[in-house]
C-alpha cells in the first residue's frame, strides 16, 4: 500500500550525494550558483543534540522551548517524545499513539498530534486519520476524522488548527469551536506533509513527492512558491518550517536542508549531499534522511530530526 511504501522510502533508501557548494534552485526548478548569497552566522555549526533519538518525524516548540517530536516509526511509533533542550533529557509528551505524524502545541498546553491513519473498511484503499488534542492534564480529545492520510499540523493567531494530507489534495482547518471545514482544495496539495505560517497569514505546504512548496494566500489563492529538486523519485520534501523571513525544509531524499526566500530562490542551507549523520561547518555536515523541522525564535535555532539523531542549527 501506499503508505507502507512512504514508511519504507523515508526510512532505507540508499545513499546519495550532492556538491556541497552554494546553489540556487529557481522557481522553475533550475538549479544555478547563488549571485548573492543571503548573509548566514559567521561560524555556524551543525550539532548533534541527542543521538539514538526515538523519533523521526515532526518537531515542534513550546512557549517555554521544550521540544516535541512525533514517532511515526514506520507506522510502529506509538508516542510524542518532549525535550528538554538544555540537558538533552528525553521523556515522553504522549503515549498509546499509533503511528502519530505532525505535532504542534498551543499557549494554552494543548498538544494537537495526528494518529491512527486506518483504511476506512478491511481491504479498502481509502484512508482516514484523526486529530487528537490532548491537554495539559492529558485529557485526550478526537478534534476531527479527516479523509486520506493527515500529516502535518500548524496553527493561526487565532488558535485554529490546519492539517495538510498526503493523501488527499487540500488542507483543513478546525476552528478553535470545533468547525471542520476544507480551507482550500488543489490537486497540487496531494502529497502535502510539512506546513506552517508566514509573519503575513500565508500558509505553505511542503510536497513530499512533487518537491513543490505551495504559498496560500489569505484569500486563498494558491501558487508554487518553488520546486525542489527531485534527487529521489517521490521522495523529495519532508516537514518545512518559517523563521525570519525565509522558509527552511528538509529534503529528504537529498539528505540537505533548504532555505527558501519569500520570492521563491532555494539555497542549500546545510547538509554534503551524503547520508550519513556528522556535524560540522554548515555544507560539510551531513544528515541521514532529515525529516522533522522547527525553529525556536527565542533561541535563534533550528531543530532537525534524522536517523536516529536530533540535530540543532544556529540562525544567530
Amino acid at each position: 500500500m501506499m503508505y507502507l511504501l512512504l514508511a519504507f522510502l523515508i526510512f532505507t533508501q540508499s545513499s546519495c550525494s550532492s556538491d556541497s557548494d552554494e546553489t540556487v534552485v529557481e522557481p522553475d526548478g533550475q538549479v544555478n550558483p547563488d549571485p548573492d548569497p543571503d548573509p548566514e552566522p559567521e561560524n555556524p555549526e551543525v550539532e548533534t543534540l541527542i543521538q539514538n533519538f526515538g523519533a523521526t518525524d515532526a518537531l515542534s516548540i513550546d512557549g517555554n522551548g521544550t521540544i516535541y517530536a512525533s514517532n511515526f516509526g514506520g507506522f510502529n511509533g506509538t508516542e510524542v517524545l518532549k525535550v528538554n533542550p538544555e540537558s538533552a533529557a528525553v521523556e515522553v509528551a504522549i503515549d498509546n499513539l499509533r503511528a502519530p505524524t505532525g505535532n504542534i502545541v498551543d499557549d494554552a498546553g494543548n498538544t494537537y498530534v495526528v494518529h491512527n491513519v486506518r483504511p476506512t473498511e478491511p481491504g479498502s484503499n481509502k484512508f482516514i486519520g484523526d486529530v487528537l488534542k490532548v491537554d495539559s492534564d492529558g485529557n485526550r480529545t478526537v478534534l476531527a476524522t479527516l479523509p486520506g492520510f493527515p500529516s502535518g499540523i500548524t496553527l493561526d493567531d487565532l488558535g485554529n488548527v490546519y492539517v495538510s494530507n498526503f493523501l488527499f489534495g487540500g488542507v483543513h482547518q478546525i476552528s478553535a469551536d470545533g468547525q471542520i471545514t476544507l480551507y482550500v482544495g488543489d490537486e497540487r496539495l496531494l502529497g502535502g506533509v510539512g506546513i506552517d505560517f508566514d509573519d503575513d497569514g500565508n500558509l505553505f505546504v511542503g510536497n513530499f513527492e512533487t518537491g513543490d512548496i505551495l504559498k496560500i494566500s489569505a484569500d486563498r489563492s494558491i501558487e508554487v512558491l518553488v520546486k525542489i529538486p527531485t534527487v529521489r523519485q517521490d521522495v523529495v520534501i519532508g516537514y518545512l518550517t518559517y523563521y525570519d523571513g525565509s522558509i527552511y525544509a528538509t529534503a529528504t531524499g537529498e539528505h540537505v536542508i533548504y532555505k527558501v526566500s519569500m520570492s521563491g530562490e532555494a539555497t542549500v542551507f546545510a547538509g554534503s549531499g551524503t547520508q550519513k549523520t556528522e556535524d560540522g561547518a554548515l555544507l560539510e555536515a551531513s544528515f541521514d534522511t532529515p525529516n522533522g523541522i522547527t525553529a525556536d525564535p527565542n533561541k535563534k535555532v533550528l531543530y532537525i530530526t534524522q536517523n536516529e539523531a536530533l540535530t540543532v542549527i544556529s540562525l544567530d
